[in-house]
C-alpha cells in the first residue's frame, strides 16, 4: 500500500495542468493514466483555445462578450459564476502555458492569430499547428510534467487504469446531518500486466475526459469510457446535467473523422442532397448556428433519407489554392487518406457524439460531494457549459478549473468534508436518487447487479442502443425502451475492457434516466415528443443531480430546487 497527498488521474490537458500545477507549486503528487500520456480526447482537439486577450479587446471583443456567448449557447442553463470566472481568467492561463512551453499560431506581423467559431461573436479562438491545437498544447504539458518528473518532483504512472475509489467512513459526518457519511482516501489500480494495488491519498482528482463511446458514431478517441465519472457515482457522488450530451455536426460518413467547426468559421457550407443551402433557413447565424441547431438540422436531413455535405469550396477560390491545406493540413492530410479533398469537392458528414456537458458536480475549486474527491475537465461538471456547450470552451474549462482545484485544495479533512456539504446543498439544482443495471460483478463496484440483469452485454449492443434512443433525438417511449434494455445487461469480468464496458453501462443508465426525467427540450437534450422549453422556477431554469440510491439515503441528500 502507498500513500500520497494528491493523485491526479487522466493525461489531457486538466489533468497534465493540475499535476503540473501540483509539481510546482511542492506538493506531493502522483498521476495516474490508463494509457501513454498522449492517449487523450484532448491530444485530438483540433478547433483552439477560446480566450479574450489584448489583441481582441483591441479588435471590439471583451471578456463581458465571451461570457454572453458561453451564456447564449448555454441556453442560460449554466453556472453564470463560473462562466465569469472562466472567462475571466482565461488570458492569464494563456500565458502560463506560453510559459511552461506551448506555442499559438501567429499572423505575418507576429500577433495572435485569432479563428471564429459557431457562437462566437468575435474572432477570439487561438489555435496551434492551424488545427492541432490540442496536440500542441498536450505536448507542451507533457514535457513540462517530465521534466518535473526528472527533478524528482512528479510520479508519473502510465498504463494504470484506475478500477475504485476506494473510501472510508467520515469520521466528521453527524448523525442526521447532511454531510457525506463516506469519504474518498484514494485509489486502486490496475497495472499493465494486470496487477492490482491501491494507492492512498489526502485528495484525488479525477480527469479522465467523456462518455463518447457510448454511441457507435463519435469524434472521441477509444478510451473515452466514461471512466472518472462511472467511478465517482459508485463511490456516491453526485453527477448533474446527465442528458447534455453535444453531437458535433460534421464527422465525415464514411470515414468516421471529425472535420473542425474551424473550416464552417472559415465559411464552409452546409449542402443537403440536392446541393442547396439549408441551414439559412433554420437559424440566423446559418452554419455558424450553436451546435445543437446544426447537428439536429443535418439529423433532420438524414432521418428523411438525404445527404449532408461540407463544401469549403468557395473558402479556397476566395483564399487562393493552397489555403485549405495551410490552414488545416491535419484535417487535409487525414481527409486524403480517405479520398477526400476538401478544396475541390463536398464531403459527406453526419452528427457525431462529442462532448458530454454532464458529469460529477463541482463547485467552482473542483470538490465533488464527497470529502477528497475533486474533478476536473470534461468528466466534471461545473455548470459551465450549461446545456451546450460553447466551441473551444473546453480546453479553457479544463485548464482554468483544473488549476483552481489544485490551488485551492482544502487544508485538512474537516474543511474538505464542510466544503463536499457546501456543494451538495448550494448546487442550485435537484438531486435525485437512482441504481443502476447490472453495473458488473467485479469486486467493489459499489452497485450490485439488477435481479434482471441476465444478458452479458458487447460494447457495439451499447453503442447501438445509445444511437438509437439517447442521440440527437429522443422520445419517452424510445427512452423506456433503451431502460428496460440496460436493466437486462450485465458485465462481468475483471480485465480492463469489461471495467470500461460497465463504466459505460453504469453512464448510460444515468443518461438515459436524466433525459426521461427532462421532460421538455433545451439545448443539447431533444424531446421530439416534449419540445416546448422549460420554466423557469423563483427566476431559474431546472438542473438535475443524481446519486446512487443507497448512498443518497445515508448522506441524507436533500431534493433541492434554486432559490
Amino acid at each position: 500500500m502507498n500513500a500520497t497527498g494528491l493523485v491526479v488521474v487522466g493525461s489531457g490537458v486538466a489533468g497534465l495542468y493540475a499535476a503540473l500545477t501540483a509539481a510546482v507549486r511542492g506538493l506531493d503528487v502522483v498521476l495516474l493514466t490508463k494509457d501513454a500520456l498522449a492517449d487523450s480526447n484532448s491530444w485530438y482537439a483540433q478547433g483552439g483555445l477560446s480566450a479574450v486577450g489584448p489583441a481582441g479587446a483591441a479588435a471590439g471583443d471583451s471578456i463581458a462578450s465571451h461570457i454572453a456567448d458561453t451564456l447564449t449557447a448555454g441556453a442560460q442553463l449554466n453556472d453564470a459564476d463560473a462562466v465569469a470566472i472562466m472567462c475571466t481568467s482565461a488570458w492569464g492561463h494563456v500565458q502560463r502555458l506560453i510559459g511552461a512551453g506551448a506555442e499559438f499560431d501567429t499572423d505575418a506581423s507576429g500577433t495572435f492569430a485569432l479563428g471564429l467559431e459557431a457562437a462566437h461573436a468575435h474572432p477570439r479562438i487561438l489555435h496551434a499547428g492551424g488545427d492541432a491545437t490540442g496536440k500542441g498544447l498536450a505536448s507542451a504539458l507533457i514535457l513540462a510534467c517530465r521534466a518535473q518528473q526528472a527533478a524528482g518532483r512528479l510520479e508519473i504512472r502510465e498504463h494504470a487504469f484506475v478500477t475504485e475509489l476506494l473510501t472510508e467512513e467520515n469520521p466528521y459526518a453527524e448523525a442526521g446531518s447532511d454531510r457525506p457519511a463516506t469519504m474518498v482516501t484514494g485509489v486502486r489500480v490496475l497495472g499493465g500486466e494486470g496487477q492490482s494495488d491501491e494507492l492512498h491519498a489526502e485528495a484525488v482528482l479525477l480527469a479522465t475526459g467523456g462518455a463518447g463511446q457510448l454511441f457507435a458514431a463519435t469524434t472521441n478517441p477509444h478510451g473515452a469510457t466514461a471512466d472518472g465519472a462511472a467511478l465517482a457515482y459508485r463511490a456516491g457522488a453526485v453527477l448533474a446535467d446527465a442528458e447534455f450530451i453535444q453531437f458535433h455536426p460534421t464527422l465525415v460518413s464514411p470515414g468516421g473523422f471529425m472535420v473542425s467547426e474551424a473550416v464552417r468559421g472559415e465559411g464552409a457550407v452546409l449542402l443537403n442532397e440536392r446541393g442547396e443551402r439549408f441551414m439559412q433557413a433554420v437559424h440566423p447565424d446559418a452554419e455558424l448556428a450553436p451546435r445543437d441547431v446544426v447537428a439536429r438540422a443535418i439529423h433532420a436531413v438524414r432521418a428523411q433519407g438525404g445527404t449532408v455535405h461540407l463544401d469549403a469550396r468557395a473558402v479556397e477560390a476566395r483564399h487562393g489554392a493552397g489555403f485549405l491545406a495551410r490552414r488545416f493540413p491535419s484535417i487535409t492530410r487525414e481527409l486524403k487518406k480517405l479520398g477526400y479533398d476538401l478544396a475541390a469537392e463536398p464531403v459527406p458528414v453526419t452528427p457525431a457524439a462529442h462532448y458530454w456537458m454532464g458529469g460529477i458536480l463541482t463547485n467552482d475549486t473542483g470538490a465533488s460531494t464527497l470529502p477528497g474527491l475533486f474533478a476536473a475537465g470534461e468528466t466534471a461538471c461545473t455548470g459551465v457549459h450549461g446545456a451546450n456547450r460553447l466551441a473551444s470552451n473546453s480546453l479553457l474549462e479544463g485548464l482554468v478549473f483544473a488549476w483552481r482545484t489544485v490551488v485551492n485544495l482544502p487544508s485538512d479533512l474537516a474543511a474538505a468534508t464542510a466544503l463536499a456539504a457546501a456543494v451538495a446543498n448550494s448546487a442550485g439544482m435537484k438531486v435525485m436518487a437512482t441504481r443502476p443495471a447490472g453495473a458488473g460483478n467485479f469486486e467493489g463496484s459499489g452497485s450490485d447487479p439488477a435481479e434482471t440483469a441476465t444478458a452479458d452485454m458487447d460494447l457495439a449492443q451499447l453503442q447501438e442502443l445509445a444511437q438509437l434512443h439517447l442521440g440527437v433525438e429522443r422520445t419517452a417511449e424510445g427512452l423506456r425502451s433503451a431502460l428496460d434494455r440496460l436493466a437486462c445487461w450485465r458485465v462481468t469480468g475483471n480485465d480492463r475492457a469489461s471495467r470500461e464496458r460497465a463504466n459505460l453501462l453504469t453512464v448510460a443508465t444515468v443518461v438515459a434516466t436524466a433525459a426521461l426525467e427532462r421532460e421538455n427540450s433545451i439545448g443539447a437534450h431533444y424531446r421530439s415528443d416534449a419540445t416546448a422549453a422549460p420554466q423557469p422556477a423563483n427566476g431559474h431554469l431546472p438542473r438535475f443531480g443524481r446519486a446512487l440510491a443507497a448512498t443518497a439515503a445515508t448522506q441524507n441528500l436533500r431534493t433541492k430546487t434554486l432559490v
